[in-house]
């Protein structure tokens, strides 16, 4: 199901809220009418949102890719900041990063951790032109 713009920004500002009251982090990524999101904190808290958000009716096809302990947040500063643009534009736009030129060593990573990285790659390439 399609999220417009005042849905999007009512989620992420539930979501941030949220998040900061129960030392939550991680990354929501949103395209295609799909969502990418990496949660980390403590267990318990990360499996009781997961939940909620496996019985949220907007939501459908919602599947783990990994679920592990990690010695390391990624994304423990990421503000979930959200801003609009169109594609030809996010070149231009701070703290992009291509998915070619995502760098990211992958001697060392687990089999799972390969894939999630894969597939994050493929979330954020553009989409081909349809004509």
């Amino acid at each position: 199901m399609p999220f417009s713009e005042p849905q999007l920004q009512q989620l992420l500002g539930q979501a941030r809220a949220f998040n900061a009251r129960h030392g939550l982090t991680g990354i929501l990524l949103y395209g295609q009418d799909q969502f990418f999101q990496v949660l980390e904190g403590d267990q318990l808290t990360v499996h009781a949102l997961y939940a909620r958000i496996q019985q949220d009716p907007r939501h459908r096809d919602v599947t783990t890719l990994v679920d592990k302990a990690i010695a390391q947040r990624s994304f423990a500063d990421w503000s979930m900041a959200y801003h609009t643009l169109p594609p030809a534009q996010f070149i231009e736009f701070a703290g992009y990063v291509s998915p070619t030129a995502l760098a990211v060593a992958q001697e060392g990573l687990s089999p799972a951790d390969t894939q999630l990285l894969q597939l994050l790659r493929t979330f954020l390439a553009p989409a081909p032109d349809a004509g």
